[in-house]
C-alpha cells in the first residue's frame, strides 16, 4: 500500500494540479484562526475568547520571525547555494526567537499568568507553521508543490479537529493547544520530511558555517521587516486593547476584525492570476497597456470591495452574531470602519506587486515604517477621544497612510515612464 501511495505522488504532476492543491492548502491554513476563535467563543466564552485573541495575535506576531520571508528565497535557490541544513538551521535560530520574543511582549503588555501561559503555547504551536513553511518550500522547490498542499490540508483539518474534540471534551485552552501542537508535529515527521527525503537528496549538517547563516539573514531580511511591520499595524489596537479594556471587549474587537482579514485573502486569490500580464506588459515597455491592466485592476479591487462593504453593511452584524454567538449591537460603526480597512488591505497588496514590477521596492518599506510610526503615535489620542471605535480608527489610519504613499510612488514612476523612452523597446 505505501509503495503504490508513494509511486502515485512521485507521477509527474501538471501545473494546474500544483497550483489547485496548493491553493486548497493555503485556503484551509488561512482559515485556522477564524476557526479556533469560533471553537473557543462558543466553547469557553467570551472571556476566553479575549484571552486566546491577544494571545494568537501575539504568536502571530513572532510567527512572522519564525518565517522570517525565508520562503520565496529558498524557493528561487534553484542551484542550492545554501543547504538544506542552513535553512533547518536558521529556523530553529528563529523558532527560539519567536518564543523568547513572545515571552516578551507578554511582559510588555503586562499580561497576567494565564494569559502569559495561552500566548507562550500560541507560540509553541507556531512552530508547526515556522517548519510546514519551511517543508513547503522545499516541496517546491523540487517541483513537488502539489505535496506542500496536501500537507496543508491534513495538518490544518488535524489540528483543528483535535483541537474542537479536546476543547468539548477537557474544556481546558492550555490541552488543547498543547494536543493540537503534538499533532501537528507529528503530521511534519510522517509526511513531509519523508517525502521529502524521498524525492531530494538531503543531509542534515549543523556544523558552524556562520558566513551562510548571516548571508541567508541579510538576503531575507528586508521582506522579513516588510511583513514584520505590517503585523505590528495590526497588532497596535489590540496591544491598546489589552492594556485600556476587559478581556470581552478584546474578543468582540477580534471578531469584528475577521471578516476584514479574509477580505485580502479573497482579493489575493482573484489578481494574483493577473500578475504575470502586468509584469510582461513593463517588461516589454508597453506602458500604454500596462497603464490600462493597472485601471482595470485597481477599478476590480474598488468594485468588489463596493460590494463587500454593501453587503457587510446589510448582513455583516447579524451574521457574526449567528455565527458566535455574540451580541455585537453598537458595533456596527467600528465592523464598517474595519471593514473598509480590510478593502485597502487588498488594493494595497496590488499596488505593493505594481510597485515591485516598477523595481521600486527599496521604498516599500519606508511606506510601512511611516505608517508603523503615525499608528504607534495615533493610538493614544484616537483611543481617548473615541473610545473602542478610537482603535478601528488607527488601523484606518495605517493601512490609509499606506495607499496614500504607495499611490504617490506609483503615480510619479509611470509618469516618468511616460517621459521617458524604455531603451527603445518594442511596443507592439
Amino acid at each position: 500500500m505505501k509503495a503504490i501511495l508513494e509511486n502515485k505522488l512521485s507521477e509527474k504532476k501538471s501545473i494546474q494540479f500544483n497550483s489547485l492543491c496548493y491553493t486548497m492548502g493555503t485556503l484551509c491554513s488561512s482559515a485556522t484562526s477564524v476557526l479556533l476563535m469560533l471553537m473557543v467563543t462558543r466553547i469557553l466564552g467570551i472571556i476566553d475568547a479575549g484571552i486566546f485573541s491577544i494571545s494568537y495575535s501575539i504568536a502571530q506576531l513572532m510567527l512572522t520571525i519564525g518565517w522570517f520571508s525565508t520562503r520565496s528565497f529558498q524557493v528561487s535557490d534553484i542551484k542550492e547555494e545554501y543547504s538544506f541544513s542552513n535553512y533547518f538551521l536558521l529556523k530553529i535560530i528563529l523558532s527560539v526567537i519567536s518564543i523568547i520574543g513572545g515571552v516578551i511582549y507578554s511582559f510588555i503588555l503586562k499580561s497576567d499568568p494565564y494569559t502569559f501561559l495561552i500566548t507562550v503555547l500560541c507560540c509553541i504551536f507556531n512552530l508547526g507553521d515556522i517548519f510546514a513553511d519551511f517543508f513547503s518550500a522545499r516541496f517546491q522547490q523540487i517541483d513537488r508543490l502539489y505535496l506542500a498542499g496536501i500537507s496543508y490540508i491534513l495538518r490544518t483539518v488535524g489540528c483543528c479537529t483535535v483541537f474542537f474534540i479536546s476543547l468539548l471534551l477537557l474544556k481546558n485552552l492550555v490541552l488543547s493547544i498543547i494536543l493540537a501542537f503534538l499533532y501537528s508535529c507529528i503530521e511534519l515527521l510522517l509526511f513531509d520530511y519523508p517525502y521529502i527525503k524521498l524525492f531530494s537528496t538531503i543531509q542534515i549538517n549543523f556544523k558552524r558555517d556562520l558566513k551562510k547563516l548571516y548571508s541567508l539573514v541579510i538576503g531575507c531580511f528586508p521582506l522579513f521587516l516588510s511583513s514584520f511591520v505590517t503585523t505590528f499595524i495590526i497588532n497596535i489596537p489590540k496591544n491598546a486593547i489589552q492594556m485600556n479594556y476587559t478581556k470581552d471587549i478584546q474578543a468582540i474587537y477580534n471578531i469584528l476584525f475577521m471578516p476584514s482579514s479574509l477580505v485580502n485573502l479573497f482579493c489575493m486569490f482573484i489578481f494574483v492570476p493577473l500578475y504575470t500580464k502586468i509584469a510582461r506588459l513593463w517588461s516589454i515597455g508597453d506602458i500604454k497597456r500596462f497603464k490600462k491592466m493597472i485601471l482595470k485592476v485597481i477599478s476590480l479591487v474598488f468594485l468588489i470591495s463596493f460590494l463587500i462593504i454593501v453587503g457587510a453593511y446589510f448582513i455583516g452584524i447579524p451574521v457574526l452574531q449567528l455565527i458566535y454567538g455574540i451580541k455585537l449591537d453598537g458595533y456596527k460603526s467600528a465592523f464598517m470602519i474595519l471593514m473598509f480597512s480590510g478593502c485597502l488591505t487588498g488594493l494595497n497588496a496590488v499596488l505593493v506587486f505594481i510597485v515591485t514590477v516598477l523595481r521600486k521596492q527599496r521604498y516599500i518599506l519606508f511606506v510601512y515604517i511611516v505608517s508603523l510610526i503615525c499608528s504607534q503615535i495615533m493610538i493614544s489620542p484616537l483611543m481617548g477621544d473615541f473610545g473602542f471605535v478610537g482603535s478601528t480608527l488607527d488601523y484606518l489610519l495605517g493601512i490609509v497612510t499606506i495607499s496614500i504613499l504607495l499611490a504617490i510612488i506609483l503615480f510619479f514612476n509611470i509618469k516618468n515612464a511616460d517621459a521617458y523612452d524604455l531603451g527603445g523597446m518594442n511596443h507592439d
